[in-house]
């Protein structure tokens, strides 16, 4: 089941799902001394992680992996990594946290995927590896990480992370798969404004490929769907 927290204004929001991942570290951290954490790229989530930078004090046995990345250089201005370095990394206390960059992601993006799953197995325990939290946004059309509507990427059950071509540029990406986000103990997606409120009722209502973010609620996990009041339902 999909859980909706209204957070009242964006800076609420992002500090609702800052407040969320740190709680899941440092639960994590207690129970099993690593944590593991997936993120997002995109527009939305800057806010959030300057944030968790400073919530976070001790970063040791901390790996942040990322749920979809674009197939540019790392330092891009358009790539996942980049957006993480300048917001988090930039101002989080030393040491930093253990980072898996997606290597090699703009000369060969299947061969970046499955070098990618091949840490990811390697890393994380579980089969598949089950993250601790995963953070992930929404677009307006209802995709999440490098998801889209109607892809057959949909339908993978194997392969958890692989290459795909978006609906929006940069269009070559690589992303986590469905079995990869499902396994996950923790889901969150974060959503802002008012353009993504149609996108949120339709992933409200339940299970379609035509909103691939309603698709995220799986037996291993709990989601919960973080909105500031201009996108939540009417």
């Amino acid at each position: 089941m999909i859980q909706l927290t209204v957070a009242g204004d964006a800076d609420a929001a992002a500090r609702t799902t800052a407040e969320r991942i740190a709680a899941a570290i440092a639960e994590a951290r207690a129970e099993r001394g690593i944590a593991h954490v997936s993120l997002a790229g995109g527009r939305t989530p800057g806010r959030t992680y300057r944030m968790l930078a400073r919530l976070v004090t001790d970063w040791s046995g901390v790996h942040l992996w990322f749920g979809d990345e674009r197939c540019v250089p790392l330092d891009d201005p358009e790539s996942n990594h980049r957006l993480v370095a300048d917001t988090l990394l930039a101002s989080a206390a030393r040491p930093h946290p253990i980072v898996h960059a997606v290597e090699g992601v703009e000369d060969d993006p299947a061969g970046a995927a499955a070098a990618y799953e091949a840490l990811l197995r390697a890393t994380v325990d579980g089969d598949p590896p089950q993250l601790d939290v995963a953070l992930l946004g929404l677009g307006e059309d209802g995709h999440t990480a490098s998801l889209f509507p109607n892809d057959p990427v949909l339908e993978e059950q194997s392969k958890l992370c692989l290459a795909v071509h978006g609906t929006k540029p940069p269009f070559e990406r690589i992303t986590f798969t469905l079995p990869m986000l499902r396994a996950a103990r923790r889901v969150i997606v974060l959503a802002e404004g008012a353009g993504k409120a149609w996108a949120i009722g339709q992933m409200l209502a339940g299970p379609s490929e035509r909103i691939p973010a309603s698709l995220l609620d799986g037996d291993r996990s709990e989601v919960e769907l973080i909105v500031d009041h201009t996108a939540a339902p009417q």
